[in-house]
């Protein structure tokens, strides 16, 4: 490991689509000093649309077709030769620090880095056992990444409950730090204004929003359960779905229009400008399923919105229930609009829970608490303390 200069850190993400993860360590990226730190990023699985973002900060080294864009690679013969290319490159140009996020690069890296002589080594875990079914041959293998790890990264005590239930290799390795959000400043009455006329919402519409890309866990099936019950009560709602497709779009448009409610849904697509959507609208809701620790919540909590969610993963660790939003029972539709109504009823409410989330953002879950966290950690590791 050096020992002058700054900390040379290696990234290693599946690819760089524009999903919580991805985006979190951009966030990173752009905050860590670079008189301190020298970054690089490796993406396994092909590319993705936050590739320019990332290579204007630091070089990217892409493997596989980015024309593909996949998130887990499902060949063995792959994945070997991917370690064998890291391992090689690895040994030319070694990090200090091997940072992996996402489940497939917790397997590929930690080997890779093992095989060239890479001092220290993390694997930051950051979602619950969904994909574990669909890959179970990742689900197997995934404990050698945590044994050949120096530590066992989580953003949440559900997280870290997980990896105990599902996998081994851990102990003693555990260090969780939460994901951090920046403040978004309120808008003007008039800014506001502004947007939704450009966005063709209208001005005294109910604006109920959802920032998730569509994975069959996110559960927007839920929501589309719960909008004819919070549609009956409220005929003015306009639920906004913001993301893109990775499964399930199609249908949660078939959805809307077999319930006969098509037009009380608008589905932006994947959007950069979130922030703006999140000022414009009246409360934020997120059906996930299962949910290790949402970025997309603080988000909601930074821009002074109430948060609507079902009690699941580490949501409660975000949302303090009765007073920076609502939380119902896991799956239960019913629930979930009951919650959304009570919100859309009481514009005092809506209020007190807003800014609330938005002092709570800012006491728990500020972006430079998570930065000094993450550095903190660089250095214990380089200084030998992990």
């Amino acid at each position: 490991m050096t020992t002058n200069g700054p900390t040379r850190i290696a990234f290693l993400l599946p690819n760089v689509e524009s999903g919580g993860t991805e985006r979190h360590v951009l966030a990173l990226a752009r905050r860590l000093p670079a008189d301190r730190y020298a970054l690089s990023l490796f993406t396994t699985a092909g590319g993705g649309r936050l590739h320019p973002d990332f290579a204007a900060l630091m070089p990217v080294t892409v493997f596989g077709d980015p024309a593909r864009g996949r998130r887990f690679r499902t060949g063995p013969l792959e994945q070997v030769r991917t370690i064998l290319a890291l391992a090689r490159i690895f040994r030319r140009d070694p990090p200090d620090i091997l940072h992996c996020y996402l489940p497939a690069a917790n397997v590929i890296g930690p080997v890779a880095a093992r095989l060239s002589g890479i001092p220290r080594v993390i694997v930051s875990k950051r979602a619950l056992c969904d994909y574990k079914t669909r890959f179970p041959l990742l689900r197997r293998v995934e404990p050698v990444g945590n044994r050949l790890a120096d530590v066992v990264l989580v953003n949440s005590d559900a997280v870290r409950r997980d990896v105990e239930r599902t996998e081994s290799g851990w102990r003693g390795k555990f260090r969780k730090i939460y994901n951090g959000v920046a403040p978004i400043a309120a808008w003007t009455p008039a800014e506001r204004a502004a947007f939704r006329e450009r966005e063709a919402i209208p001005q005294d519409a109910l604006m109920v929003l959802c920032v998730s890309n569509f994975f069959p866990y996110k559960g927007h099936e839920a929501l589309m359960a719960a909008a004819p019950r919070v549609l009956a009560r409220f005929p003015d709602t306009l639920f906004v779905l913001v993301g893109r497709d990775a499964g399930t779009l199609p249908e949660t448009r078939g959805l809307s229009d077999a319930g006969g409610f098509a037009e009380r849904f608008r589905f932006p697509g994947d959007r950069a400008d979130v922030p703006d959507f999140l000022r414009a609208a009246d409360l934020f809701v997120h059906p996930s399923r299962e949910e290790g620790f949402s970025n997309a919540i603080l988000e909601a909590m930074a821009a002074g919105l109430p948060v609507t969610a079902f009690d699941v993963g580490g949501n409660p660790e975000a949302v303090e229930e009765g007073v920076t939003g609502l939380l119902a029972p896991a799956r239960d539709a019913g629930a979930l609009s009951e919650a959304i109504g009570t919100l859309l009823a009481d514009p005092s409410l809506r209020e007190r829970m807003g800014e609330a989330g938005r002092r709570r953002a800012t006491d728990f879950f500020s972006m430079d608490r998570m930065v000094a966290e993450i550095a903190s950690l660089y250095e214990s590791l380089r200084e030998g303390d992990g």
